[in-house]
């Protein structure tokens, strides 16, 4: 799920996942799909920061440093469109964070007890077990986003 939910998110179809995800906490008192989404939501930001750095041009770094913004916050949307997925490869970067940050979170069994798309904004939503390794898993998503990104991204491309 951390690696291909932005590219889900980038057509729409990350919506199908809400009932499921409602259901769950509805029948159980918890979900443990949304936590395993929190590294991707910091993979693209961390993605979206370090083609900002490497940007030559002033309006594409600002874009890119604004979107970064807005990713920390759970909206990746701008990442997504106006920075990431032009690029592509600081999509597959990305995704790579998602999937070490899900990989993360489904490791520590982290739990969502109430709705709420994953960042730092509705992290206690995320409280319980695996709290922290969620907490690590929003961190190490957005180290490799940019680390990749940064080692690997020309910008003439």
């Amino acid at each position: 799920m951390g690696a291909i939910i932005q590219p889900l998110v980038a057509i729409g179809a990350h919506w199908a996942i809400v009932p499921v995800a409602l259901n769950s906490i509805t029948d159980r008192g918890y979900d443990i799909i949304m936590p395993l989404l929190a590294g991707a939501v910091y993979g693209q930001s961390g993605a979206a920061l370090a083609v900002g750095l490497k940007e030559k041009l002033k309006e594409k770094k600002t874009v890119a440093f604004q979107s970064c913004f807005t990713a920390c916050l759970g909206v990746t949307e701008p990442a997504l469109y106006a920075v990431n997925l032009p690029k592509v490869k600081p999509m597959i970067f990305g995704c790579v964070g998602g999937a070490i940050g899900g990989a993360m979170t489904g490791y520590a069994g982290t739990r969502c007890i109430s709705f709420a798309f994953p960042s730092i904004m509705t992290s206690v939503a995320f409280v319980g077990q695996g709290f922290a390794l969620f907490l690590l898993s929003m961190a190490a998503g957005f180290a490799a986003g940019f680390l990749l990104t940064f080692n690997f991204y020309r910008v003439n491309q």
